[in-house]
This record gives structure tokens, C-alpha cells and sequence, in this order.
């Protein structure tokens, strides 16, 4: 029986910004690498500075017609004072989620308007996938010890720390997930996910690389249900996609277990069955 996988963390552009980032170069890869679905993140305020885009709007358009394999998630224009109805906009546009990566836009992750952002988001049954480790900003703005005290206060909040706290912030990584785990129908599960991105190849992406010894000390501390892969497109494409899968597969997990690493955890999250959301998170 083939493999159906959904990964995470697809940034997607319009082809004017960014050619080899746009949602047919993303289905290209998915169709390559046999991936059934991936959750896409509409580009930064940021990126698309100089041009007529609008992040959210531009991605809603976008995957209108391709709602089977393309899940949408927003994003959150800090310059801006209307946090909490960006946020009910994108719960209304019919977004899943919210990436947020507090180095590159600028923010501190327990800010006001980052507050306002995870009490939303928390109201509305929003997913937030975060950046972690460094991103050469200032590190006291982002250290991942701050997301221990964002599921203190929110914590019913669903949140991915993606990369897992790369090379250097692993292990505080680590340290947030378990500290906010339950027992829950005999099982130890939470709401943060370790986000299994841009962790595998040693040279490319050598400051978020974490190596097979760290994901088999992830599925020993933390498990296989709290562990979710994502891409990281563009800046990982065909070539960087295949080895990342290989790995998750070399593992020594059972067949269930490695359903849920590539995509069973995430759909749960999300709320998905069979490919469709039937439920709030």
C-alpha cells in the first residue's frame, strides 16, 4: 500500500517574485516525490515589498482550485495594528493556520501583538507553525524557552516549532514539548509539535541540521505521535525532498508510526479527515 504523505511548511510566491516558488513548481515537486497534500504559507508582507501582492489574498486565489492537495495557511503583517482581525480574516478565508517566524518579521515572541496573535488563534482553532533556532536577529526576541510560556498561557493552542530548535537550540526544544505533555487516553501527547524541517543534510542546511541520532533521541523523548515533517520549500527542492523522506523511512518505525510522522500527526492537528477538515481543532 503506497505511502499517502501531507508535509508541512511549503512557502510558496508568485512566480513574478520568486520563479521557482510558485504553487506549480510546488505541485511539480509534489507529484516527483509522491507527496498527496503539503500546507502552504502565503509569502511575508516583507517579501513582497515593491509589488502589488497581498500575501493572504494572493494565496487564497491561488489554491482556490487546488483545495484536494493545497492546504493554506496566512501570515501576519506586524507593522500593522490590527492584529486580531488579520487573524479572524484568515480563520475566514478558510486558512488552517498561521506561520509565524518572529526573526525575520521582527517581533518578540512575547510581545503584545504576538499576544494577540496566539489568543486568536487559540479562540479560532488556528495551527501556528513557528521558526525556531537562529535566524540572525536578536536572540532574546526568539529564544525557544519563550514557547514554554506561550503554552502556559494559551494551552489550548497547537503550535509547531519548526527545525526543532535547529543545532543549537535542540535540546530546549525538546525541553518545551515534553514539559507541556499529558497523559491522555494512556498515552503521553501535546500540543507542540517538533516541526521536521530543514533538519537533514549536514552541509546545506548545517545550522537547523539535527542528524539521525537526534531524531531517534526525539522519538525516545518525545515520540512519534508529536513529530511532524515539512519541506521547506523552495529553499529545499526534488533533490533535498527524496534523502529527507529516505531518512524518516530508515528509522526503524513501524508502518503506523511513520504515517503519522508524514502527515497523520499533522492532519490530526489540523483536524483533517480524509484529506478534509470535518471538525475545529
Amino acid at each position: 500500500m503506497k505511502l499517502s504523505i501531507l508535509a508541512n511548511h511549503c512557502h510558496v510566491f508568485p512566480e513574478e517574485v520568486r520563479p521557482n516558488g510558485s504553487v506549480s513548481r510546488l505541485l511539480q515537486l509534489m507529484d516527483h516525490c509522491g507527496i498527496t497534500q503539503a500546507v502552504t504559507f502565503a509569502p511575508f508582507a516583507y517579501q513582497l515589498k515593491g509589488t502589488s501582492f497581498e500575501g493572504n489574498e494572493w494565496l487564497e486565489k491561488q489554491i482556490r482550485t487546488e483545495k484536494e492537495r493545497l492546504i493554506g495557511f496566512g501570515t501576519i503583517d506586524f507593522s500593522s495594528t490590527n492584529i486580531a482581525a488579520q487573524v479572524k480574516r484568515i480563520a475566514d478565508m478558510g486558512f488552517y493556520g498561521i506561520k509565524l517566524h518572529p526573526a525575520a518579521q521582527g517581533f518578540h515572541l512575547l510581545s503584545e501583538k504576538a499576544y494577540e496573535v496566539y489568543q486568536e488563534a487559540e479562540k479560532l482553532g488556528l495551527f501556528l507553525s513557528f521558526h525556531t533556532g537562529i535566524h540572525w536577529h536578536r536572540l532574546q526576541d526568539y529564544h525557544v524557552i519563550h514557547y514554554d510560556e506561550i503554552a502556559y498561557h494559551f494551552p489550548k493552542l497547537k503550535i509547531s516549532l519548526e527545525h526543532v530548535g535547529g543545532y543549537h537550540f535542540f535540546l530546549d526544544a525538546v525541553a518545551v514539548i515534553v514539559n507541556n505533555s499529558r497523559v491522555r487516553e494512556g498515552k503521553r501527547v501535546s500540543n507542540i509539535y517538533a516541526g521536521l524541517t530543514s533538519v537533514f543534510d549536514k552541509d546545506k542546511n548545517r545550522y537547523w541540521y539535527l542528524g539521525r541520532d537526534k531524531l531517534l533521541d526525539l522519538l525516545w523523548q518525545v515520540g512519534p505521535d508529536q513529530l511532524i515533517f515539512g519541506l521547506d520549500f523552495p529553499y529545499n527542492q526534488d533533490d533535498d525532498v527524496f534523502p529527507a523522506i529516505q531518512t524518516i523511512k530508515s528509522l526503524g518505525l513501524t508502518p503506523e508510526q511513520e504515517h503519522k510522522i508524514l502527515g497523520g500527526n499533522l492532519s490530526i492537528a489540523l483536524g483533517l479527515e480524509n484529506g478534509k477538515r470535518v471538525k475545529e481543532t
